[in-house]
């Protein structure tokens, strides 16, 4: 863009030295009147006065015209310089917003969208008040490329475009941010505006093909997630990644559903896929919350049944353990993998995870209920625990069996800052606690299953070594918030 800018500068600078030029030649009329006006007297000394007033009258009008050349010159000159900074601002406007637009849809383009919502949250925070984001993801656009060619996927893409400008419209800004993704930023939005314009753009898609072929009509699928401040986060890193993992969940909930439509509702497949899939997303950000997740599933797994639940509520509290964490994928890095102890502010945005996790599930209906447990997985049985304070039987079942397999398998596990307690400690620190942290119904089911089938649940192959990221700093037996003795030190 510099170049370019040099280059208009250039194209008006013959302007510029055509009024200079008139400029000189103005100022060398001028020298040349007042040298005559000192020569004529003495010239004329021998002159009549009338021919000496004659002579002094034509110097005065040379001398007026001279100057109204020279005012001539300078109004063009600054007539010329006013045109040429119009000219350069518009010009260099017009660079500005093609260096910030998608050459396909026309929408604004990933870098636009990154330093416009940074400006709009700095703002936002100024203000005090609301934003939103919606981040979109097109369904199955490789398909239609594939199957329509590229030149339909481009119309695709580029009718999406104009969906998205109707539903906006100019208070928000659209932006096209990757092949298939898109964004619309919302200054001044609630998370209830967000979901609005969610509904609004679903329902305008819905109505009419997105493109007509010859031999087709395609209606177009997009997913979609909503993040915001204040309650999607307080940066910019965490507001699109609470937007980007609530997209996700609704990708998966869509799939869901469209397998529901072809008749296969009760394919536990599909389920086991959701699960392995969120569980391995989980594991690329932090793989030793993912196989304590694992192990903690098949022991909530084995308690259920100790406890001689049915086998549908089993599955709903082993997919729950499995995914318990899953709000982690929406933490930013800095304080998931931060060795040190957490500040206070920081351990309020590690705490988020359980509502986040909750955000995540409930999007897929059958996970509901294992977005409740998960929801309620750091809840204590005395009302001591987060985030709701819930008490005894308030907490959901499937939660306060997972706090008692969740402790039991902390302690008995080996941390960089303590060695892993024995399994009779790990049961007499379960025992203390029964009847404040845990369910003393659970805690006696739990004995049972340890005692018939004590080492059953654990994998040999789990050895965290050197690649434990930090749960807590400190002891196995320490205080929470409240007050409360808390055996387990985990982060979060």
């Amino acid at each position: 863009m510099a170049r370019i800018i040099r280059d208009v500068d250039e194209v008006f600078a013959d302007p510029k030295r055509r009024s200079l030029k008139a400029m000189r030649i103005a100022a060398l009329v001028t020298m040349i009147v007042a040298a005559a006006g000192v020569a004529v007297p003495v010239i004329g000394l021998g002159m009549d006065p009338a021919a000496a007033a004659g002579g002094i009258g034509a110097v005065v009008s040379l001398g007026v015209i001279s100057i109204g050349l020279l005012l001539l010159a300078e109004g063009r000159f600054e007539r010329e310089q006013q045109r040429m900074q119009n000219l350069y601002l518009s010009r260099r406007a017009e660079l500005q917003d093609l260096a910030g637009r998608d050459d396909l849809t026309q929408l604004q383009n990933r870098r636009f969208f990154y330093e416009q919502l940074q400006q709009e949250l700095e703002l936002t925070k100024r203000y005090k008040r609301d934003l939103s984001i919606l981040m979109l993801d097109v369904d199955d656009l490789k398909l239609i490329n594939d199957e329509f060619g590229h030149q339909v996927g481009d119309v695709v893409l580029r009718s999406l475009g104009r969906v998205l400008n109707q539903q906006a419209g100019e208070r928000f800004i659209t932006a096209r941010i990757g092949g298939d993704e898109f964004a619309v930023i919302m200054p001044g939005s609630s998370r209830r505006d967000a979901d609005k314009l969610s509904w609004g753009i679903w329902d305008a898609l819905s109505k009419e093909p997105i493109c007509e072929t010859e031999n087709a009509s395609i209606f177009l699928g997009v997913s979609i997630g909503t993040g915001g401040y204040p309650w999607g986060g307080d940066n910019l890193d965490d507001i699109i990644k609470w937007a980007d993992t609530k997209m996700y969940a609704n990708k998966l909930e869509r799939k869901g559903m469209k397998h529901e439509r072809l008749g296969e509702k009760d394919d536990s497949r599909l389920v086991s896929a959701v699960v392995d899939v969120l569980s391995s997303a989980l594991d690329v950000r932090d793989k030793m919350t993912h196989r304590h997740a694992r192990r903690v599933a098949r022991m909530a797994a084995f308690v259920a049944r100790e406890m001689k639940l049915g086998e549908d509520e089993v599955l709903q509290i082993e997919y729950a353990a499995a995914l318990h964490d899953i709000g982690k994928i929406g933490v930013a890095d800095s304080i998931l993998h931060k060795k040190d102890s957490l500040d206070a502010h920081e351990w309020l945005e590690m705490k988020r995870h359980s509502e986040l996790g909750y955000q995540i599930l409930n999007g897929i209906d059958f996970l509901r209920e294992a977005a409740e447990i998960v929801y309620s997985h750091h809840e204590r049985y005395d009302g001591g625990g987060y985030p709701r304070g819930l008490k005894g039987g308030e907490m959901p079942l499937g939660a306060r069996v997972f706090a008692v397999v969740d402790a039991y398998d902390a302690m008995t596990s080996k941390r960089p800052y303590r060695e892993a307690l024995s399994r009779q400690e790990a049961i007499e620190e379960v025992l203390s606690c029964s009847g404040t942290q845990f369910d003393p119904t659970v805690v006696t089911a739990f004995l049972r299953m340890i005692e018939t089938n004590p080492d059953g649940f654990r994998d040999d192959s789990d050895d965290f070594g050197s690649k434990v990221i930090h749960e807590g700093h400190g002891p196995a037996t320490g205080k929470n918030d409240n007050g409360h003795r808390e055996m387990v030190a985990d982060r979060a």
